[in-house]
């Protein structure tokens, strides 16, 4: 394989000779620092991923009497304190695998490297559903504007090409979704393989569109002249009749009943722009990217949902929102002329290929720092002459074309393949116990209380994982044992990888527990 592979990319390798003593596999990383602010800011945004937030990842699960805006604004005040502590570390330490290099370094190297690599491995998995499950946005903007245009070919595109996947589907759309979805994944792959640069690239190109897609929507909602008559015109077309709400029109414990949703589907998800701070050329990209990126989720999922709740009235959208149907995409096109559709359209589609696109970029990097500390074998951080690490982007397309089968094969495994919250969690409330020793070691009390506020959140949603169906450990009250067995294997993978490349390199002479010692060289 290994022959194969230099063969068809043989002209774009660097040749690099090994020193069997060396502590790292080389001296400098060779990665080359080109991530302006602008690409380490959308990496962030991508990683939160506010777009999808307002789609259909909160409001069918809302709980009555919550005012969704100000869930999101309260649960960013309270993430807050991870924010700053990764941007504390980031400004400390700024290397490829961002957070893993801070838990394995100043928490505990073997920690470190079992979570991390347990981390970083259910990112295919996610990436492949995301990739698989992507087709819903199309066939979501299909569907309002074939009803609202009267457009017989949309709605048969939606009907019979670009179906809803979370519909029961039949082997050959099933198989049509697979294909589709695959070659995109393996488009955007090729092109962070033979220019990393437009990788980078392709990813702020793609969430400057969902950012202005999301922009024309929340314009189209507040300008709307005829919202109710519009939106309900569309959804009884298709089907979807409103329940009437009887219940409270405010409860502040229904609305802090829904902060763990809006933390474990957006806030908490800050290691984008770390992952890839070995590459960021300057120091305001450094300094920035992490509260930028948060600042911008904040305003793309209050918004949307502010503006829902002034036009369309809090018992009108209550009645609405557990369809799943109607969602802030689908009512800013229900209300827009079709050319303003088109423009909403195109920006949440593009919020898929967006989250898809980060995940690439940011899921190489970890391999490439697991690689370079000896864990993996030394091949994944290899680079090609253009600084891409290419073993590690195809081991990257390899796993997620496996796991793109599993809606075809087992729709439990695909259930189980969404229970990562927990183990991200974990992983946090790891990140806060780094903030309280580094805070003691370096007599710096701030960020020993901000990582005490980072793992005291960290327990709060770990209770919740555990006691809410939303994050895939229970069903029913019961355990959920695929979503438990999937967890547990992420972990076990990591304490088997790291007990392998310990023996292995024990026996050349190298003890990989030393590089945990010291920061990887840039």
């Amino acid at each position: 394989m290994s022959l194969f592979f230099e063969h068809m990319f043989g002209s774009f390798f660097i040749s690099k000779e090994v020193n069997a003593t060396m502590q790292f596999v080389r001296n400098s990383s060779g990665l080359v620092k080109r991530v302006s602010l602008l690409d380490a800011v959308m990496l962030n945004v991508a990683n939160m991923g506010a777009g999808l937030a307002v789609f259909t990842g909160i409001s069918p699960y809302v709980e009555p009497g919550s005012l969704l805006w100000l869930s999101s604004i309260i649960t960013f005040l309270v993430t807050l304190p991870l924010v700053i502590l990764y941007t504390f570390l980031l400004i400390m330490t700024h290397r490829t695998g961002g957070d893993y290099v801070w838990l394995s370094r100043y928490l505990n190297g073997k920690i470190g490297s079992i979570m991390g690599i347990a981390i970083a491995f259910n990112m295919p998995p996610y990436f492949a559903l995301s990739a698989f499950f992507s087709v819903a946005a199309i066939n979501s903007v299909l569907t309002v504007m074939g009803i609202t245009d009267h457009s017989g070919t949309l709605l048969y595109l939606a009907n019979h090409v670009f179906v809803n996947p979370y519909n029961s589907l039949t082997l050959s759309q099933e198989l049509f979704i697979y294909v589709l979805s695959g070659l995109i994944f393996s488009a955007i792959v090729m092109v962070n393989v033979v220019k990393p640069k437009w990788g980078f690239k392709i990813v702020s190109v793609f969430g400057l569109i969902s950012l202005l897609g999301l922009l024309v929507g929340i314009l189209a909602i507040a300008t709307a002249t005829h919202f109710h008559a519009d939106v309900l015109s569309f959804l009884e077309k298709d089907g979807v009749t409103p329940t009437p709400y009887t219940g409270p029109s405010f409860s502040l414990a229904s609305t802090l009943f829904m902060i763990p949703y809006f933390a474990s589907f957006a806030y908490i998800w800050l290691y984008a722009g770390p992952a890839v701070s070995g590459e960021i050329s300057s120091s305001r990209g450094i300094k920035y990217n992490i509260i930028i990126g948060s600042l911008l989720t904040l305003a793309m999922i209050t918004l949307p949902f502010y503006v829902m709740d002034l036009k369309g009235g809090y018992s009108f959208d209550m009645s609405l929102y557990p369809s799943g149907t109607y969602n802030f995409w689908s009512a800013s096109m229900a209300v827009s002329s079709p050319l303003v559709q088109t423009v909403i359209g195109i920006g949440l589609i593009s919020w898929e290929f967006f989250v898809m696109s980060f995940g690439i970029v940011v899921f190489a990097r970890y391999v490439f720092a697991f690689s370079f500390d000896r864990l993996f074998p030394e091949v994944f951080s290899r680079l090609n002459k253009e600084g891409s690490p290419v073993y590690a982007h195809f081991l990257d397309l390899l796993v997620t074309l496996i796991f793109l089968s599993f809606p075809i094969i087992s729709p439990e495994g695909v259930q189980a393949l969404y229970s990562y919250t927990p183990l991200a969690i974990a992983y946090l409330f790891l990140i806060g116990l780094v903030g309280v020793k580094l805070g003691v070691k370096i007599h710096n009390k701030l960020i020993s209380v901000l990582g005490v506020l980072s793992s005291a959140l960290m327990v709060f949603m770990g209770y919740e994982a555990f006691t809410n169906p939303y994050f895939g450990v229970i069903d029913d009250g019961k355990p959920f044992i695929p979503g438990i067995i999937y967890i547990v294997s992420l972990i076990g993978t990591g304490a088997l990888i790291y007990s392998l490349s310990r023996v292995i390199h024990e026996r050349k002479g190298i003890n990989i527990d030393l590089s945990f010692k010291e920061i990887p060289p840039e």
